[in-house]
């Protein structure tokens, strides 16, 4: 064999290597990601000078990690369970939700527990009202569900709260889970401090509204990071992202048309879905945005029309929109062009911070002397993603 032979088979072997390798990585990893919900609350709160109410929602799926009693159905919790362990609820709310007036421990009554649909989940809504002997000028809340117990650390609780005539959003989480409230009455005369979120490290011994005052700014801020993290956390959007970027060949017309088609898809539906005008089962959308993956490295290596290129990008770009809205729908009762806007805008600086890192390491790469396809084969590694998650979606409906 001469040595042109000679490399052709080094070449045919390192090749085969490099593709083994790149499959048992991408299983191995496929295998360890899985879709991107976790769990979530809402709580609708309404306070008056000397009382509470709160309406907790929490997915009948997480309440049933931590109900008193077995479920009679294996995932549901029936009626006649919920009518008889209202007393067993009650102390899971006193152990989840703290309220205090002026500094004094508020005792939760629950008043009633009843499954509901909210954003098209099933849910289990409970009903508690906290009484107070004398006007609250100050309450505070700590909402410790889930994380505190450890069940869950990723856990959010989305928060609607209305005080002295106003609507202000909140979102609870593991590191934002104290919050203080303004009596009807003081929130009136100072209203951009009616709500404030409170770091518990920095919690004063004294009078906790010494710290800054946060109105708008802090859901601006809030959501923003929430949709940063969102689509950071989401591997499945983020390998779409990389699978568009090889499509692109790294040439920046292609790319901004690509992205731009992706995003107008997604912002579409997510618009549409926060706001519970259009739904799309998550059963249906996980599969698809697995698809969606698959597809779009299966054209990598084929190489379709770019005009078609487009046109499907912006559809599966819907089909992503609908995953993004996930984390929103049912939030975004009163005052939703905020939060909406500042979520929308978290996940396309998300995006853009993603497509400003993996250009020019895709750049790196080509300069690279190996007599390989590196763009072939890493639209067979984003592949091997989208096919293993495409079964395991559809497998486990």
């Amino acid at each position: 064999m001469n040595n042109e032979g000679i490399t052709y088979v080094l070449n045919i072997k390192r090749s085969f290597i490099v593709l083994a390798l790149t499959v048992i990585v991408s299983l191995f990893a496929a295998s360890s990601a899985g879709a991107h919900f976790s769990s979530s609350g809402y709580s609708d709160i309404q306070v008056g000078s000397t009382t509470m109410t709160y309406h907790l929602s929490l997915l009948e799926h997480d309440l049933l990690q931590i109900f008193p009693d077995k479920a009679d159905g294996g995932d549901k919790i029936s009626d006649k369970q919920l009518a008889g362990s209202l007393a067993a609820i009650g102390k899971l709310v006193d152990d989840g939700i703290i309220v205090t007036g002026d500094g004094k421990v508020g005792t939760g009554v629950i008043v009633g527990a009843k499954h509901e649909k909210r954003a098209s989940m099933d849910m289990i809504g409970i009903d508690i009202r906290y009484t107070f002997a004398s006007p609250v000028k100050r309450y505070l809340i700590q909402y410790n569900f889930f994380w505190y117990s450890g069940v869950d650390p990723n856990h959010s609780n989305y928060a609607t709260i209305q005080v002295g005539g106003q609507t202000i959003e909140q979102v609870l989480g593991s590191q934002n889970y104290i919050v203080q409230i303004q009596g009807p009455g003081a929130a009136a005369g100072n209203p951009d401090n009616a709500v404030k979120p409170i770091q518990p490290a920095a919690m004063p011994a004294g009078d906790p509204s010494s710290n800054p005052a946060v109105s708008w700014q802090n859901t601006l801020q809030t959501y923003i990071l929430m949709g940063m993290k969102h689509i950071w956390s989401g591997l499945d959007h983020m390998l779409f992202l990389f699978g568009l970027l090889l499509a692109a060949e790294q040439r920046v017309w292609k790319i901004v048309k690509l992205i731009t088609a992706f995003t107008v898809g997604h912002c579409i539906t997510l618009v549409l879905s926060s706001l519970e005008i259009a739904y799309l089962s998550p059963k249906i959308v996980e599969p698809l945005i697995a698809l969606s993956i698959l597809y779009i490295a299966v054209e990598n290596i084929w190489k379709r029309k770019e005009s078609a290129r487009v046109v499907v990008t912006m559809l599966f770009g819907l089909v992503h929109g609908f995953g993004f809205a996930e984390v929103l729908r049912g939030t975004l009762s009163g005052h939703m062009a905020l939060p909406l806007f500042s979520f929308n805008l978290g996940v396309e600086i998300g995006q853009l911070v993603v497509v400003g890192i993996l250009i020019p390491l895709l750049l790196l790469i080509r300069r690279i002397p190996l007599k390989i396809n590196w763009n072939l084969y890493a639209s067979g590694i984003v592949g091997v993603f989208g096919l293993y998650w495409l079964v395991e979606r559809i497998l486990t409906q």
